[in-house]
């Protein structure tokens, strides 16, 4: 009886088949669900004891739920869209919020409800250890997992002994050592090394040795080095499974067995002279300059003036023919204060083998302006400002770091609206790899103060008052920075990067 009544709606014109549809739709007796494309989806994280207030946008309708609605209660907030919902015992689920006339779901909500203890064990434990880098909490079924890596062993020391406080029914800990601290290290490693035939890599938990040196004593430093910078230990139990047993590589606690020694000694016919060491001089001329100027002054000078007859203007007035015999009746003020400085940073650099003259010249021209010339032509004048850097820089002591920097001469011209400042500076100091001195520096100070002020030609009377005053100061410090390096590309992966360049 029904599927006739549905093929006949069918044949039916698209009015009657509405019309047949909506009296469908609202039959009591019909118990089928129907679809919702617009069925509303939430996720809530929920904690026993704690009441949470979620907004729904659905009508103000006869509502029934369905699903495991005896985890919590919920109930709409009269006059608002607004439900809030009671948690009552820990769990998970789905619950369905449907229309009771129709049936139509409405909402379709998905919650975990936790208990207030693992909440708080949780706000304890990143109070703890929250300073700690890499780590991440995560809560898995009902228990705090710490996963992540952890830079150095201390650090994983202290989560041990956190975790040991909670308990195991509590937090439970998955981090271990980062990769990325062995790579540094390797890093750190090479630099106090400071032998270009020597790489040291690091390769998971292990670092390899690799390269050839001239003696037994070379060797044997480069190893002892490895060994004092290599941290402490971590030995990883592998849990036991059903069917595999993992047994670590690291199990004897050794750290000699963490370093893989590659190197090789030349024999006596192989060795040669190692190549000389890299230097590299940075310099940096710094300049301060700073004017103050501040003036004052009062001119009251009237004077007589000639008037002829032709342009003597009809009398209109006492007040004109007053201003046509007097000029420069008014008095004049005039004031004005200027504040300014300027700071000039330029740096020079250089890279130079160990004893070898090192030379480094910029010439750049500035176009000040023009002058006039001979036949209404314009001359441009031209002005010149020059950088020059010479020195003969000598490793005196590798183990000290101590660099001699012989005939260390440094000029600098800067031209300025009044001319050429040229600073000419020579000497020989001794400085330490990576640390700076400033070797030379001038300071120059210059106040001017006028007081008066200029007398009125052909004034009848005269009363003036004024004041003048300039400051400048000028300060210029030359500093300068060696820095040993084992080869001349060691530096260049940041410069490429830094000007996006690829090999």
């Amino acid at each position: 009886m029904i599927f006739s009544f549905q093929i006949l709606a069918q044949e039916s014109s698209p009015a009657i088949t509405d019309q047949v549809n909506d009296q469908a739709v609202a039959t009591p007796e019909e118990d089928t669900e129907l679809p919702n494309a617009r069925r509303i989806r939430r996720h809530l994280n929920l904690i026993i004891g704690v009441e949470h207030d979620e907004e729904f946008l659905i009508p103000e309708k006869e509502l029934i739920y369905k699903g495991r609605v005896d985890f919590f209660d919920m109930k709409r907030i009269k006059g608002t869209d607004f439900f809030r919902i009671s948690p009552k015992k820990v769990g998970n689920g789905i619950v369905t919020i449907h229309n009771k006339k129709t049936g139509q779901i409405l909402v379709e909500l998905r919650f975990d409800i936790r208990n207030d203890d693992i909440e708080k064990t949780l706000r304890e434990a990143k109070s703890l250890l929250g300073d700690i880098e890499g780590i991440e909490f995560k809560l898995v079924n009902g228990i705090i997992l710490l996963d992540g890596y952890a830079l150095i062993p201390k650090d994983l020391i202290r989560i041990a002994q956190v975790l040991k406080t909670f308990g195991d029914q509590k937090i439970r800990s998955l981090v271990t050592l980062s990769p990325i601290a062995r790579k540094k290290i390797a890093e750190y490693i090479s630099r106090d090394v400071n032998n270009p035939e020597v790489s040291i890599t690091a390769v998971g938990d292990y670092l390899k040795l690799e390269g050839v040196v001239n003696s037994e004593a070379e060797k044997n430093r480069i190893i002892r080095l490895v060994s004092l910078y290599m941290p402490d230990i971590v030995i990883e139990n592998a849990p036991d499974t059903e069917h595999i047993k993992i047994v670590g590589r690291k199990s004897s606690g050794k750290i000699e067995e963490l370093i893989i020694d590659l190197i090789t000694v030349k024999k006596d016919e192989e060795k040669s002279e190692p190549p000389p060491k890299m230097i590299q001089i940075v310099a940096h001329f710094v300049e301060y300059n700073e004017r103050y100027l501040k003036n004052f002054s009062f001119e009251f000078s009237p004077r007589l003036s000639q008037v002829d007859a032709a342009a003597r203007q009809p009398a209109g007035g006492s007040l004109t023919e007053l201003a046509q015999l007097i000029e420069r009746l008014l008095p004049k003020l005039n004031w004005a204060k200027k504040h300014g400085y300027a700071r000039v940073l330029d740096t020079g650099s250089i890279l130079v083998q160990d004893k070898q003259t090192a030379n480094l010249q910029r010439d750049v021209t500035i176009l000040k302006g023009y002058i006039p010339g001979e036949n209404g032509a314009q001359t441009p004048d031209i002005a010149s400002a020059s950088l020059l850097i010479t020195t003969v820089p000598t490793i005196k002591s590798e183990r000290s770091g101590l660099i001699e920097l012989k005939n260390l001469t440094v000029r600098l011209s800067d031209p300025n609206e009044n001319g050429t400042a040229t600073t000419n500076v020579t000497t020989t100091i001794s400085v330490r790899d990576r640390q700076s001195a400033a070797f030379a520096g001038t300071i120059k100070k210059k106040k001017d103060a006028d007081f008066g002020g200029p007398t009125g030609a052909g004034a009848i009377i005269t009363l003036n008052q004024g004041k003048n005053y300039s400051k400048n100061t000028s300060n210029f410090v030359v500093f300068v920075t060696p820095i040993i390096k084992a080869s001349a590309s060691s530096g260049v992966d940041q410069v490429k990067k830094k000007f996006r360049l690829k090999d």
